[in-house]
C-alpha cells in the first residue's frame, strides 16, 4: 500500500517545478512581445524634401589661380565642404570682391547678396546632414536597446535555471532526510538519485541553450551601401554620400574606405568569437533588410552605426567651420 506521507513531499516538489515552469513561460512571452516592439523598424526618415537641391559639387583644379585664392582665405576642411556643397564659384566671386573693397567701408550689395546665397545653401546642406544623422542615430539606439533586452532575457533565463537547480537540490535533500527518518531507506535512495538526475538535467540544459535572438528589421539600413561601396546610395542624401566617398586629402582614404576597414575587423572578431563558441548558426546579414540577431550581434551593429554617426557629425562640424569662415568680418582675418 502506498504511503501518502511519503508521496506528499514528492507532490510538493513536482508542483513547485511546474509552477516555476509556467511562470518562466509567461515571463518569456512578455519579454518576446517587448522585443518585437523594440526591434521593429521605425527609423524610416524621408529625405526627399532636401536631397538634390544642395548637391552641386564643384572641384578646384590644384595649383590654379582660383585654388591659390581660396586656400589663402579658407582652411582645408572648409574648402572641402565648400566643394561638396557646390559653393566654390560663389566663394571665388566673394573673395575677389573682398579684395577690391575697402575694409573700412560697408560691404557692397553684391557681396552681401553672395554671402546670403552661400549661407542659405549651407542651411539646406545642414538639413541633409541632420537627416542622415537622425537615421543613423535612431538605428544605433534601437540596436543598443534591443541588445539590452536580449541580455536581460538571457540573464533572467540563467537566473531561473540556477534557482531551479538550487531549489531542486535543497528539496531533494529534505525529502531524502524525511524518508530516512521514517525508515524508508530505499525510497530515500531512489529519491536522491532522482534529485541528482534532475539537477544534472538542469545544468546540461543551461549549458546547451543558445543565446536568445530577436527578429531585427532594418529596411532603411544605413550600412547597406557602405559595405559593397555602391556608386550611389539608396539611403543617404547625395551630398552626404559624395562627402563620405571623397578622400580628405590626396594621401588618405575616403571616409567609406576607413569605415570599411574598421567594420571588417569588427565582423571578423565577431565571427571568431562564434567559432570559439562552436556555434553553427549562419552569419548575420548586417547590410540587408534584417535578420535574427543575438545581443552580441546587435552590439557589433550598434558599434558600426556609432562610428558612422561620428563621421557624419564631423561632417556637420566642417560645415560649421565653413560658415564661420564666410561670415566673420574681414578686419579680423
Amino acid at each position: 500500500m502506498i504511503n501518502h506521507r511519503i508521496l506528499s513531499p514528492s507532490y510538493f516538489l513536482i508542483s513547485l517545478l511546474v509552477a516555476t515552469t509556467l511562470t518562466s513561460c509567461l515571463t518569456s512571452r512578455q519579454t518576446a512581445a517587448n522585443l518585437e516592439k523594440v526591434a521593429s523598424d521605425n527609423c524610416s526618415i524621408d529625405s526627399s524634401g532636401t536631397s538634390g537641391y544642395v548637391f552641386h559639387p564643384t572641384n578646384l583644379q590644384p595649383g590654379s589661380p582660383d585654388d591659390s585664392l581660396l586656400k589663402n582665405r579658407y582652411g582645408e576642411r572648409g574648402l572641402r565642404m565648400a566643394q561638396a556643397v557646390g559653393l566654390t564659384p560663389l566663394l571665388i566671386r566673394a573673395t575677389r570682391l573682398e579684395q577690391q573693397q575697402n575694409p573700412d567701408q560697408p560691404a557692397s550689395n553684391e557681396y552681401l547678396t553672395l554671402r546670403q546665397k552661400m549661407t542659405d545653401q549651407l542651411q539646406l546642406a545642414n538639413f541633409d546632414i541632420a537627416t542622415a544623422v537622425a537615421l543613423v542615430d535612431c538605428d544605433s539606439k534601437r540596436s543598443a536597446l534591443t541588445a539590452t533586452l536580449l541580455t536581460r532575457q538571457e540573464n533572467s533565463r540563467e537566473k531561473r535555471m540556477t534557482i531551479s537547480a538550487i531549489t531542486t537540490g535543497a528539496l531533494t535533500a529534505l525529502l531524502v532526510g524525511y524518508l530516512k527518518l521514517g525508515d524508508h531507506d530505499d525510497a530515500g535512495e531512489w529519491t536522491g538519485i532522482g534529485g541528482g538526475l534532475a539537477e544534472a538535467s538542469l545544468g546540461i540544459t543551461s549549458l546547451l541553450q543558445k543565446p536568445p535572438k530577436a527578429n531585427y528589421r532594418h529596411e532603411s539600413n544605413p550600412l547597406r551601401d557602405i559595405w559593397p561601396h555602391s556608386a550611389t546610395s539608396t539611403v543617404f542624401p547625395p551630398l552626404v554620400w559624395y562627402y563620405l566617398n571623397k578622400p580628405k586629402s590626396a594621401n588618405t582614404p575616403s571616409l567609406i574606405d576607413a569605415l570599411h576597414g574598421r567594420w571588417d575587423i569588427l565582423v571578423s572578431l565577431n565571427a571568431n568569437a562564434r567559432r570559439i563558441q562552436k556555434s553553427k548558426r549562419h552569419e548575420v546579414d548586417y547590410f540587408g533588410d534584417g535578420d535574427f540577431y543575438t545581443a552580441e550581434d546587435l552590439t557589433v551593429r550598434s558599434t558600426m552605426l556609432g562610428q558612422l554617426a561620428t563621421e557624419l557629425q564631423l561632417m556637420n562640424n566642417d560645415l560649421t567651420i565653413l560658415l564661420n569662415e564666410i561670415v566673420r568680418p574681414r578686419a579680423k582675418r
